[in-house]
């Protein structure tokens, strides 16, 4: 009889699912922030180690082999891509200073939900998979003289990867994606963004993109201007990740609150995690 092979215990393989899911989560708000490079390099496998070269990103017309065709096709690019923006959203919006802080201004913003995740780890713990449902929305500024019309596009899509323990963290080693259905949004969802003349239109009162606080004309007893106040989307808006992520803690004295009440509420980059660098 065959000597039955050593597998991790349940423990381990609920702990490793929530990793595997949490890098997923993150390659989501990167994305959202249009931090593909800072993506590559914080959550894929390392570049010079030993999955470099069968790392891969993929969708329905093509697979970008190895991590440096991953990091220069999505990432590098994507990169020019976001400083050829901020450069063209200045026209409109004079005000707009080229440099770090504002990068994703311009840019395309995409969010992509990842939900009804199935989530699988090998019995020697040393790799998981997984795949998800992905519904989510990107929204582009088209940059026409002294306006900035927005176009959008609707996804309903799939991922599915593989992910490996690589120096102790659970790294992306193969992406792919799957299309269902990409239609554009309704007219009447993105005229609210209109950017004419360096200037949002001003949303109606009774608008979708307004909080409840904002319509008041005083704050009421009980309650604080929050510490930081998130930006809906312009196509002036720079790429931020917002509320923070989580970081590892031991005490709650160690880490920062989501309370929105002090210095610690803030977005959790300055565009660019400080990988890249603007060269005017």
């Amino acid at each position: 009889m065959a000597k039955e092979r050593p597998v991790i215990s349940k423990g381990d393989h609920a702990y490793i699912a929530l990793q595997v899911q949490n890098a997923m989560s993150r390659h989501a708000y990167y994305h959202a922030a249009g931090m593909n490079l800072e993506e590559v390099d914080h959550l894929w496998v390392s570049r010079t180690g030993p999955n470099a070269k069968t790392a891969t990103f993929a969708s329905p017309i093509w697979v970008m082999s190895g991590i440096e065709t991953v990091r220069n096709a999505y990432g590098k690019e994507n990169q020019a891509n976001r400083e050829k923006a901020l450069k063209a959203i200045q026209k409109v919006v004079p005000d707009l200073k080229f440099e770090e802080a504002n990068l994703g201004a311009g840019h395309e913003w995409a969010m992509h939900t990842n939900t009804t995740p199935i989530i699988e780890v090998a019995g020697d713990g040393k790799t998981a998979k997984g795949v998800w449902y992905s519904p989510g929305m990107g929204l582009m500024a088209s940059v026409q003289g002294d306006d900035a019309p927005i176009n959008s596009v609707f996804f309903w899509e799939k991922y599915a990867g593989d992910f490996i323990l690589e120096d102790g963290k659970w790294k992306i080693w193969h992406l792919q994606m799957a299309y269902d259905f990409t239609p554009g949004l309704p007219k009447e969802m993105t005229d609210a963004f209109a950017l004419i003349n360096g200037e949002l239109d001003a949303a109606e009162e009774s608008g979708p993109m307004r909080e409840a606080g904002e319509r008041m004309a005083s704050l009421p007893p009980g309650f604080l201007k929050p510490a930081y106040s998130y930006p809906i989307y312009s196509p002036a808006r720079p790429g931020l990740i917002y509320p923070r992520l989580p970081e590892p803690y031991y005490t709650f004295s160690e880490t920062f609150s989501y309370c929105n009440c002090d210095e610690t509420s803030r977005p959790d980059n300055s565009a660019t995690m400080g990988i890249v660098a603007l060269k005017d």
